[in-house]
C-alpha cells in the first residue's frame, strides 16, 4: 500500500477532519450578537371622537409638544349641551314627582292609621280599611317607581355630561403631536381616531433579541443605550419580552434554524423625558452583566 500524502506535515486524513472541525471552532469563538441595535420607541396614544360631531377648533399643530390636559382639538357641543338640559330638565320633572309621592305617602300612612283606629273602635268596616291598606301600597309603590325612574334620568344626565366633556379632546399626559389625521370643519365619525400623540415622559430602546440569548436577557436586566451622534450613553433596564419569536415559530425549525429566531423586547430609558431624540432614531443596546458572565 502506497504512503498516504502529507501536506505540510498532516496526512489528508487529519486534513480532512480539520475541514470538517473547522466550522465548530469558527461557531464557538463567533462574537457575541452584543450590542443589540434598535430603534428609539414612545407610547402611542390614539384619541378618539366621542361622536359624530364637526370640529371646530383644532389649538395645536403636528411635531407641538404638549401637557397633559392640553386641548388637542374641539368638537361642536350645541347638539350635546341640549341633550344635557333635556336630560336636567328630565331629572328635576321626577325630582318634583318624588316628592308628591313622598306628600302622598305620608297622607295614605295617616289615613291608615286613623281608619285602623275606628275599625277597631267598629265604627268603620273591615272594607274601608282594606280601601286604605290599597292606597297606601299604591303611594309607596309609587315612591319606588319614580325613585328607579330617577335613577335612570341621573345616569342619562351624567353619560350627556360626560360625552359633553369629551368632546374637547385633551391631551392625557405629556406629548408630541404626531398626527392629525382630520381637518376643521369636517365631522368624523363616532369613534374615529382624530389625533395621534408620542409620549414625551417615557422612552424606550425596542430592540430583537436572538434566540442564543433568549434566556439571558429577561425584564428587569440593565442595560446601556447608546444613539447614533451622541456621545453620552443612557441606562434603563428591560421591561418586556415577547414569548413569541418575530416570525417562523420555534417547533417548526431544526436546531440550527432555531438560533437564526428574534424575539421583541422593549428596554426603557431611566431617563424618560427625550424630547430632543426623534422616535425612529437608531439605537445600540448593550447588557454589561452578560459580558461579565462570558469571562
Amino acid at each position: 500500500m502506497a504512503p498516504s500524502k502529507r501536506v505540510r506535515g498532516m496526512s489528508l486524513h487529519h486534513r480532512a477532519w480539520l475541514i470538517v472541525l473547522l466550522p465548530v471552532v469558527t461557531a464557538c469563538s463567533a462574537p457575541t450578537p452584543l450590542p443589540l441595535v434598535g430603534t428609539l420607541e414612545r407610547d402611542r396614544i390614539e384619541l378618539v371622537a366621542e361622536a359624530q360631531e364637526p370640529i371646530v377648533q383644532i389649538p395645536v399643530h403636528e411635531g407641538q409638544q404638549v401637557e397633559a390636559g392640553q386641548v388637542i382639538l374641539q368638537l361642536d357641543t350645541t347638539r350635546y349641551r341640549a341633550l344635557t338640559d333635556q336630560a336636567l330638565a328630565a331629572c328635576n320633572q321626577v325630582k318634583a314627582r318624588i316628592a308628591g309621592d313622598k306628600a302622598t305617602l305620608l297622607d295614605a300612612q295617616k289615613s291608615f292609621k286613623r281608619i285602623e283606629a275606628l275599625v277597631n273602635k267598629n265604627v268603620r268596616s273591615p272594607a274601608d280599611l282594606d280601601a286604605s291598606r290599597a292606597a297606601l301600597d299604591g303611594a309607596r309603590a309609587g315612591l319606588d317607581a319614580d325613585t328607579s325612574a330617577l335613577e335612570g334620568a341621573q345616569a342619562a344626565l351624567a353619560y350627556a355630561r360626560l360625552t359633553l366633556a369629551r368632546l374637547t379632546v385633551q391631551a392625557p399626559r405629556a406629548a408630541v403631536v404626531d398626527s392629525l389625521p382630520f381637518h376643521l370643519g369636517e365631522r368624523p365619525p363616532a369613534h374615529a381616531v382624530v389625533a395621534v400623540l408620542l409620549a414625551t415622559d417615557s422612552a424606550y430602546a425596542q430592540v430583537y433579541v436572538p434566540e442564543p440569548l433568549l434566556t439571558q436577557v429577561r425584564p428587569g436586566l440593565r442595560a446601556t443605550i447608546r444613539f447614533d451622534g451622541e456621545s453620552r450613553t443612557y441606562a434603563g433596564s428591560v421591561r418586556f419580552v415577547s414569548s413569541d419569536a418575530a416570525f417562523t415559530p420555534y417547533y417548526a425549525l431544526n436546531d440550527r434554524d432555531r438560533s437564526r429566531l428574534a424575539y421583541l423586547a422593549k428596554v426603557y430609558l431611566d431617563e424618560g423625558n427625550l424630547g430632543e431624540l426623534p422616535t425612529g432614531a437608531p439605537v445600540s443596546v448593550d447588557f454589561p452583566a452578560l459580558h461579565q458572565q462570558a469571562r
